[in-house]
């Protein structure tokens, strides 16, 4: 038995037919093997391509179900009242693995075993990024490219005349009030200079003139000096009385021109001081402009009609500098008046003094000496002081009288911008009334509560305008408008971003351009909020009627700021000959033609840029400058808030925690025909991703899906 096994083994394995059999044996058994393996690796990737493509489906199908009345306004979130989600995930996951293969052989038997829908907390509509990005994503087809045509086209070509103009108002109304203030110390110091002439004047012909009464009489000095050999033969009491009364006469009258040159110094250094800060105001009011504009430098204005006002502009301007004095005149002025009044009393003690009020008083005080004493060298010495005073002082007045010309600044009194106060007050009585509007509290209060929740939104609001003062008014509308142009400056990159949400604002959201804010019919209609969502969005006040009355205060600044270039066309203002008369001018025609702008574009009318004959008309609309307003308050989260706002404001759900963002996760199971062993230790060694238990793989996937 033993021998038989032997040469067994040795005919199967030893002999060379035995060894090709093995070898045959082996390569089949591996081949088998390597078959079994790669057709179950071929169904595993098969399956997770199965359930790969029912997770998408399934999650697309349950954001499908979404809130109607926030894609109304080209957003998306889930709707918390249609079926359950996480069941519509099951549901339409579970069809898209059983497909129907009847007739055909079933390659992969995939099952599903388990599935979970997840909202992303954080990812919902309370999430200001998430919602600026479904925006820039409807807008990016859908937004007309109005920021090259409004911005670009509009409004930018223009940057350097409205520079100029800011700059000539700004200018003309700080220096206007300071000229005046000139003015006025300066008449005070010519009052002051003539009321010491006079003064010294009234006692002239008690000096100089010559003998002319008879002993002892005494009208003048001359008349002392001639009778005096007559007193000394035979005193006269009447002689020493009227001598005495000339001397006080000289002494009050020289002590009234000192009064008077002290004041005349005083208001001659205030007018000096102020002449400086005039100076001083003017380099400060230009570098303060051209600030603003640093970003937007254009030195070329695109149209020639808008050239020839930016170098009327600069012109004026330039004749407002001039309206700074040499300060040599100040100077000399000045030194005049101190040398005419140190000779009428430079303070020092009588009878030591070379000035006439001390010496005049030493006279009085040592009379009876003057009578024992030979007179006439005392009398002669009075004459010469008082002569000195008198000329010093004529010449001071005529130097200041002279040389020095009050600016013709026009009155800049109400009588001046009456017509301009007349339009100024129909706008402030639309606005005050708009914003006295008592409605709409509930739905401000709701918007201000949801604003808390969504983010906390600051206020955005106009610039002040004053509507009581025609000239600080202009000034208000320019420092409004040079606001805007800093504004769109400093957009740079983020300029697109910008465009599309604010083109979004105005196409999602309602603002009525067709009321006329001076109908009597329009009221309270045109300052509610369903007739104001954009203007709400882009001020954000939560009182009612505000942000329609912000809006009107900023499209009055700059429809003035467009009209007040225009004004230098206009014949009435071109025949004004002085820059700061010419200002006043322009102002009144630039309010009272934005009163009519604002009729007709809050009517639904269009008005030219510019009104300008011969420019070619860019013609504007009330949504023109609603763009304008929106790149002027350019907070984008807050106005991201305010928009979620008003969107959760206008549904009957809320929508805080309504998801944008979920996971699915899903579980599918196949069966191993050979070898699950193997798939399960390629699952160890991570080639596969998934995990064999009791003959069958299983599959998992998760899915993430945002609208």
């Amino acid at each position: 038995m033993k021998r038989k096994l032997n040469t067994a083994f040795r005919k199967f394995i030893v002999k060379e037919n035995g060894a090709v059999s093995i070898y045959v044996i082996i390569v089949a058994l591996l081949l088998f093997f390597f078959n079994a393996v790669l057709i179950d690796y071929v169904r595993i990737m098969v399956a997770e391509y199965q359930v790969d493509q029912a997770s998408k489906a399934a999650i697309r199908s349950t954001f499908s179900s979404f809130n109607k009345d926030v894609q109304n306004k080209g957003l998306f979130v889930l709707n918390k009242g249609a079926e359950s989600p996480d069941q519509i995930f099951e549901d339409v996951f579970e069809e898209n693995l059983t497909v129907d293969e009847s007739g055909y052989y079933k390659f992969v038997d995939t099952k599903m075993e388990s599935t979970s829908f997840n909202a992303n907390e954080n990812r919902t509509f309370s999430n200001t990024e998430l919602v600026k990005h479904q925006i820039l994503e409807e807008m990016k087809y859908k937004a007309p490219i109005e920021f090259g045509k409004i911005i670009i086209d509009g409004i930018l070509p223009y940057t350097c005349t409205m520079q100029e103009a800011e700059v000539f108002v700004d200018v003309a109304k700080e220096v206007d009030d300071l000229v005046q203030d000139r003015d006025d110390y300066m008449e005070k110091a010519k009052e002051h200079l003539l009321n010491a002439r006079n003064s010294l004047k009234s006692v002239d012909g008690e000096v100089n003139n010559n003998s002319s009464s008879v002993y002892p009489d005494v009208k003048n000095l001359e008349d002392a000096k001639k009778h005096f050999s007559e007193y000394e033969d035979d005193p006269k009491t009447e002689f020493e009385r009227d001598l005495k009364n000339i001397f006080i006469d000289i002494r009050n009258d020289g002590n009234a021109a000192k009064r008077e040159l002290t004041r005349a110094i005083q208001d001659l250094k205030k007018a000096k001081k102020i002449n400086g800060n005039i100076e001083d105001k003017i380099a400060e009011v230009e570098e303060e402009v051209n600030e603003k504009y640093d970003n937007l430098s254009n030195n070329d204005c695109s149209d020639q009609a808008l050239s020839d006002v930016e170098g009327q502009l600069d012109d004026l301007t330039d004749q407002v500098k001039e309206y700074v004095i040499e300060d040599s005149f100040f100077t000399n002025a000045i030194s005049r008046t101190e040398d005419a009044e140190d000779n009428v009393d430079n303070g020092r003690a009588p009878g030591s003094s070379s000035s006439l009020v001390p010496y005049v008083k030493y006279q009085i005080i040592d009379f009876d000496g003057l009578l024992e004493e030979p007179q006439n060298a005392a009398i002669n010495l009075l004459k010469q002081y008082f002569n000195t005073a008198y000329t010093d002082t004529k010449e001071a007045h005529n130097y200041a009288d002279d040389n020095y010309e009050e600016t013709e600044t026009g009155d800049s009194g109400d009588s001046s911008f009456s017509d301009a106060l007349e339009a100024l007050n129909k706008i402030k009585d639309i606005v005050n009334k708009g914003m006295a509007l008592n409605t709409d509290f509930d739905t401000y209060e709701k918007l201000e509560n949801l604003v808390a929740d969504y983010g906390g939104a600051s206020e955005d609001s106009a610039g002040d305008l004053d509507l009581e003062d025609a000239e600080q008014g202009s000034q208000d509308a320019f420092d409004m408008i040079g606001s805007l142009f800093s504004n769109l400056g400093d957009l740079a990159a983020g300029t697109r971003d910008h465009a599309y949400i604010n083109e979004y604002i105005l196409t999602r959201f309602a603002s009525d351009d067709t009321m006329g804010v001076f109908e009597p019919g329009s009221y309270p209609d045109s300052f509610l909020f369903i007739n104001r969502e954009v203007e709400y969005i882009l001020y954000g006040s939560h009182t009612p009627g505000v942000n329609y009355g912000y809006a009107l205060l900023e499209l009055t600044a700059l429809r003035f700021g467009l009209n007040f270039i225009s004004a230098f066309t206009q014949p009435e203002v071109k025949v004004v000959p002085h820059p700061l008369p010419k200002a006043i001018a322009a102002t009144v025609w630039a309010f009272n033609r934005t009163v009519k702008d604002i009729g007709k574009l809050t009517s639904g009318e269009e008005v030219p840029l510019f009104h300008i004959n011969k420019m070619r008309p860019f013609m504007t609309d009330y949504k023109f400058y609603l763009r304008l307003f929106l790149f002027m308050h350019p907070g984008d989260d807050s106005r991201i808030n305010r928009i979620q706002s008003v969107v959760d404001e206008k549904t009957s759900e809320d929508l805080l925690d309504a998801p944008i963002y979920a996971t699915g996760t899903t579980e599918a199971s196949i069966d191993l025909w050979f070898l699950p062993g193997i798939m399960d230790m390629l699952g160890t060694t991570g080639v596969l991703d998934g995990k064999v238990q009791n003959g069958r793989y299983y599959i998992e996937k998760e899915v993430d899906y945002s609208y």
